[in-house]
């Protein structure tokens, strides 16, 4: 925020994150996540993550210069996101591609049967959906203007 100037722009783009338990056939996509995040970890490696849009809002309206709010919320921007069989794909793979960082070769066999399930039950949640697609979390957009 100091290098931006009074009435510029700061945009933040964002992903919020998944929720641990969703309604439905969007509960494959959680659980899909918190399979991939173990394999992340039990290979050693950090999971990503995301900040949720109203912690983002908080730290923009708790900056102050001074004694004054340093910035304004303009506006924030929530665009669902819509997982295809595809997208789901992606996500068990990523825990596929950490088998090899595995501490046991067993740990991954058993890993992988979790993996096909899941891969099995999101493909027929996707296509129990008229669309063929899961929607569940947003990414966002949060536009501040410097005071």
């Amino acid at each position: 925020l100091k290098l931006l100037k009074p009435g510029g722009r700061l945009y933040i783009a964002g992903l919020q994150p998944l929720p641990d338990k969703a309604d439905g056939d969007a509960n494959i996509i959680c659980k899909v996540r918190q399979v991939r995040d173990a394999c992340i970890l039990l290979a050693g490696h950090r999971c990503y993550r995301e900040y949720p849009v109203d912690w983002i809002e908080r730290q923009l309206l708790e900056k102050k210069e001074g004694n004054a709010t340093a910035v304004k919320l303009i506006e924030t921007s929530k665009f669902p996101i819509l997982y295809r069989q595809g997208t789901i794909l992606k996500q068990i793979n990523v825990g596929r591609s950490k088998f090899s960082f595995f501490p046991t070769k067993g740990l991954a066999t058993e890993m992988g049967k979790v993996l096909d399930d899941l891969e099995r039950q999101s493909l027929e949640a996707t296509k129990r959906s008229p669309t063929g697609q899961i929607t569940l979390g947003f990414d966002y957009v949060v536009a501040a203007e410097k005071l």
